[in-house]
């Protein structure tokens, strides 16, 4: 075996050009591929944290109901859960939040809309979410301001109102009690999304409760935690320390599917490129490999009549080979660890144009992303190396099956 491994490790450099070739095939896709995917993983972490903690947050306690019928019947009461106690329990959460969301129909002197009326904690909601983001110049909500609330900028532009000018508010509350109020607008929010813009109205939790008449409840217990990523398993966790049976935890997957669905997809799309790319380099390294094997037959013919068996000439070349691929993998291995390191130590910036275009299409980012998470070496590695083993396996096989004779009249 000592004596084949010599043998071996001394042809890869007898024709230096193509054992060069072959492994810089290996390297350029283990690079390729490892950049590419932490770019996409580092972009698609930055792009759903920022969209998670736009609104929604990680995790949600909710009414086992409320998520599919969002009614106030389906609400929390605060006397069966307590925010400070669930923080104080699971170390990974950061900040907590009450909300208490519903529907009403405000007016103007010039106009009328249905409205998306959520009650936030002034003090603790900016913990939890960016979702109430006040336009510039624009006074924010205090944790006394019962009578002001907030207006999404195109909800105030549809109603002719800007801050300082009075809204009625009408809506049928808890256990369909009728409500209606007059607040101040105090300042314009910039939502994330255009819908929510033109329909959200916020106020004080207090406000809220007592407009829809249900003091002690609310509809969102919205909770911050140290990793997004790790969603669902802290919402089991969550779960398994809730003890009232009607009460869940939600993790965004759930609260917003189509974010990721949607990576789903791209992943998917992303891994039948990669396959692609790795059918090209294995086509390559059989091309290579196959006219190296082919121009040695009269080598391998005085081998075999100088005593070694078809079994020991296809080991060795079969050990050549995958000390090709063992270098080539390592070699792109530490270029790709070298270069993710170098592209992740700042984002790259989008240009105007880009930002818009990913923003028409729902892509909230502000640059691309590098991971530097060791799992995404994982599959260019294992999958790069078993592809070129692969397409060095005929002429292994063909190798095996020369014999003295033939092999010594090939020209």
């Amino acid at each position: 075996m000592r004596k084949l491994f010599k043998l071996a490790w001394r042809d890869i450099w007898r024709n230096r050009r193509r054992s060069f070739l072959t492994m810089g095939a290996i390297l350029f896709a283990v690079t390729l591929i490892s950049v590419s995917i932490s770019a996409n993983v580092g972009t698609y972490d930055a792009t759903e944290q920022l969209m998670v903690r736009l609104s929604t947050s990680e995790l949600q306690v909710q009414h086992r109901r409320y998520h599919e019928e969002r009614t106030l019947e389906n609400s929390l009461d605060e006397t069966l859960i307590d925010a400070a106690d669930l923080t104080s329990q699971q170390a990974w959460i950061t900040a907590s939040a009450r909300r208490l969301s519903g529907f009403g129909l405000a007016s103007s002197d010039s106009s009328s809309a249905g409205i998306l009326i959520v009650g936030v904690e002034p003090d603790k909601e900016p913990g939890v979410s960016n979702m109430v983001r006040v336009r510039t110049g624009d006074a924010t909500l205090g944790q006394e301001d019962h009578g002001a609330v907030l207006l999404g900028s195109l909800l105030a532009k549809n109603l002719n109102l800007s801050p300082g000018d009075s809204i009625v508010v009408l809506t049928q509350g808890y256990h369909n009690v009728m409500g209606a109020e007059i607040y101040v607008v105090r300042g314009l929010v910039r939502a994330s999304m255009p819908e929510l813009d033109r329909a959200v109205m916020v106020m004080t939790l207090p406000a809220a409760q007592q407009l829809f008449s249900m003091p002690g409840r609310f509809t969102e217990l919205v909770l911050r935690t140290d990793a997004h990523n790790k969603a669902k398993a802290y919402a089991a966790l969550l779960q398994a320390s809730l003890s009232e049976p009607d009460y869940v935890a939600l993790p965004w997957q759930t609260l917003m599917p189509e974010l990721d669905q949607w990576r789903r997809l791209d992943d998917a799309s992303n891994y039948i490129f990669y396959s692609f790319l790795l059918l090209i380099i294995g086509f390559e390294i059989f091309n290579t490999t196959t006219m190296s094997m082919m121009e040695r037959v009269r080598e391998f013919g005085v081998m075999m009549a100088m005593g070694l068996k078809p079994h020991q000439v296809g080991g060795m070349v079969a050990l050549e080979l995958a000390m090709k691929v063992l270098m080539g993998t390592v070699a792109g291995f530490v270029v790709a660890v070298v270069v993710v390191y170098f592209l992740g130590q700042e984002p790259i910036p989008l240009t105007a144009g880009m930002k818009e275009m990913y923003d028409d299409i729902g892509f909230v980012t502000d640059g691309i992303y590098f991971s530097s998470k060791l799992s995404i070496y994982v599959f260019p590695v294992i999958s790069v190396a078993l592809m070129a083993l692969a397409s060095m396996l005929f002429p292994v096989i063909r190798m095996r099956s020369f014999s003295p004779v033939k092999a010594l009249r090939a020209l």
